[in-house]
């Protein structure tokens, strides 16, 4: 797996809302049932992307056009994390109701009293393709020339990306109060540091891409 795929998909398996779907599955009468629709829904939502995307853009013989074209991808995908975390960074979206409950605290509401089909929605919501899938989906196309190495990646990628839901239901089989304990611990740190975690997460990747970008199109 190339190195740009790995340390995208290590970045991405903390999540605020993830954490809050896996605590609020585990605190239900029978989390394995829904975890694991969490997790086919959600794996098979990205995989199919991404094993669809890899396989389209590997068919395409290597040009430099092709290559330009990876990285303007790059680029745009570099200033929308930036965008992105400078809103969050100011503050942006702001409250205009006071009375209105936070976007938390209604999609923590909707996770009470979960069905399977709800949790399998939940897999993936919390998992649409977003600025770091896409980027390692570009990473990865460039790394290798054979379709079955870019399928080998998303699935790497992918199994990283699910990592804490993976661990989530095993544990919730073995030690189920330890992995609700562990998960909560998790979910209330992402939530008291979310807005830290996104501007260092999205800034650093968009001033990574950025480089990347511009590097690649004065060489």
């Amino acid at each position: 797996m190339s190195l740009e795929a790995l340390v995208l998909a290590l970045s991405s398996v903390v999540r605020p809302t993830s954490t809050a779907a896996l605590y609020a599955m585990l605190c239900t009468r029978s989390p394995q049932r829904l975890l694991a629709a969490y997790l086919l829904a959600g794996l098979a939502f990205s995989v199919g992307i991404g094993v669809a995307v890899v396989t389209v853009l590997q068919q395409r013989a290597v040009t430099p056009a092709v290559a330009d074209s990876r990285t303007v991808v790059d680029m745009v995908l570099g200033a929308a994390a930036l965008g992105y975390a400078a809103g969050t960074w100011a503050g942006w979206p702001r409250r205009s109701d006071p009375d209105r409950a936070p976007r938390d605290s209604r999609f923590r509401r909707q996770l009470q009293n979960l069905s399977p089909s709800g949790a399998a929605v939940a897999g993936v919501l919390t998992h649409l393709p977003g600025v770091f899938y896409l980027a390692a989906l570009n990473a990865i196309v460039g790394s290798t020339t054979s379709v079955t190495g870019s399928i080998l990646q998303v699935l790497v990628y992918n199994a990283i990306w699910y990592s804490s839901a993976i661990a989530a239901l095993t544990l919730s089989v073995f030690r189920p109060a330890r992995s609700r304990e562990l998960v909560a611990q998790v979910s209330d740190w992402g939530r008291r540091r979310k807005r830290e975690i996104i501007v260092v997460l999205f800034g650093a990747v968009g001033v990574y891409l950025l480089v990347k970008g511009l590097l690649a199109l004065s060489s």
